[in-house]
């Protein structure tokens, strides 16, 4: 029953990181007047919570299943240290995009939504299938 838990708990908040990382990068695409700020204070004080959380409730999960040495679970801490960098990338991006140009769009992030969709659908096919 725990474990159901923890995995909930993980996967919520797996979503709301992912949520939050989309909309920034979708906010860098295309401002709005006014949205950068907000934007960048709801990436403090929920976005960041929430990668911090998932990847918490996801080592507890590893540990549960004592999956730590699989390949598989290996192939995905690699992503998740993708998508984290991601983020990590995109809230500078936002932070000079409210500095120096806060009515113009970022044309240099256009690849973070790809790159993360594709490692997040990545991560669920391993996470899925445990081929390794």
């Amino acid at each position: 029953m725990l474990y159901e838990i923890i995995k909930a708990a993980h996967l919520v908040t797996l979503f709301v990181w992912i949520g939050g990382m989309t909309a920034v990068a979708l906010a860098l695409r295309y401002p709005v007047d006014g949205f950068l700020k907000p934007m960048k204070a709801y990436d403090r004080i929920v976005t960041t919570p929430a990668m911090i959380l998932a990847l918490s409730f996801g080592i507890v999960l590893g540990v549960q299943g004592s999956w730590f040495g699989s390949v598989w679970l290996s192939i995905k801490i690699l992503l998740v240290l993708v998508l984290s960098g991601l983020h990590g990338a995109l809230v500078g991006k936002l932070r000079r995009a409210i500095w120096e140009c806060p009515g113009g769009a970022e044309p240099s992030g256009r690849w973070f939504l790809p790159i993360g969709a594709a490692s997040l659908a990545l991560i669920v096919l391993l996470v899925t299938i445990k081929p390794l």
